[in-house]
């Protein structure tokens, strides 16, 4: 028999624990005192000591065992343990009674505590209350983003407008801005949320030809930043009518932007972009709210129902 306390040690608000294994209700139930636990949730009190000292509480049952609800006070959480312990149960924590489970209940039950958001939260929950075993899951790669935000690259020449735009997407200063090209030395990142679902987005270095070694160890580390990439924001100067190099990346994991719309009055867009580029000025914050909806859709194409199965992945528990 175990007894698993699932919220963490120390003072809070409640405290809550799964008592689990073989023989449970016949040593839960003398000490107590209420309707017996069963799948709905039922208050009453437990006896923490032959004295008579009680504490309320409300149990239930669940496939793997009792559940008890109680005061966060540590003083009372240490004697539901201690009662328990005195009867033969070891005392876990949750993550060590869930750490050898490969299922993919036990992958999200794990993963749940660090959903970045309310909606991968539900996501998990779902499958956890079995949404995998009732259809089939969804082919995309959502579940590896459940605990891990989508990674977007900023990338493109010095001076397109990155910085910018990254500050006009999370609508704060993220990076630092100036008209001198190559003020970006590092990746500067910043989280956010597209539609409930984790984004970081990355600031790089621009690509151009320097003789500053600083400025050359930026831009080595924007083609690393490349190839860990979920998603390519390849940032153009809409007002450059021959962008500088490098040439602008092609494949199903870049989007093309067109920046600083707002100073010409018609955009410069090479033809093979014409019909698939986003164009946006990051100091009005015009077509930002177009292109963030471009990113959405490139990320989460196929946005799973409420209940819907979603193949977990095992790598953010290892």
């Amino acid at each position: 028999m175990r007894i698993i306390r699932l919220t963490p040690s120390g003072r809070g608000a409640v405290a809550s624990f799964l008592l689990c294994g073989e023989a449970v209700e016949e040593i839960f139930l003398p000490h107590w005192h209420g309707r017996k636990p069963n799948e709905n949730p039922c208050w009453g009190r437990l006896q923490l000591s032959e004295s008579g000292l009680c504490e309320e509480a409300v149990v239930h049952r669940t496939n793997e065992g009792i559940e008890i609800h109680t005061h966060g006070g540590e003083q009372v959480a240490s004697a539901i343990e201690s009662l328990f312990q005195k009867h033969g149960a070891v005392s876990k924590t949750w993550q060590e009674h869930f750490a050898s489970g490969t299922s993919q209940r036990d992958l999200a039950l794990r993963q749940l505590p660090f959903a970045l958001t309310e909606r991968t939260a539900q996501i998990l929950l779902d499958q956890y209350n079995g949404a995998l075993f009732e259809g089939e899951a969804s082919a995309t790669d959502l579940g590896k983003h459940l605990v891990e935000p989508f990674r977007v690259v900023l990338a493109g020449a010095s001076n397109a407008g990155k910085s910018s735009l990254l500050n006009a997407i999370l609508g704060f200063q993220r990076s630092l801005v100036h008209s001198v090209p190559g003020t970006t030395r590092d990746v500067v990142s910043g989280h956010t949320a597209l539609d409930g679902f984790p984004v970081m987005f990355l600031d790089t270095a621009g690509f151009r030809e320097t003789d500053s070694e600083l400025e050359q160890q930026g831009i080595d580390r924007s083609r690393r930043s490349l190839t860990d990439a979920d998603l390519v924001l390849w940032v153009i100067d809409s007002t450059v009518k021959k962008p500088e190099s490098p040439e602008c990346p092609t494949g199903s994991n870049v989007i093309v932007c067109y920046n600083k719309i707002d100073l010409v009055e018609t955009p410069v867009i090479a033809p093979e972009h014409r019909s698939s580029a986003v164009t946006v000025s990051a100091l009005t914050s015009s077509g930002i709210e177009a292109l963030l909806n471009a990113v959405l859709r490139r990320l989460v194409p196929h946005p799973p129902k409420p209940g819907a199965a979603v193949q977990l992945s095992s790598r953010n528990t290892e």
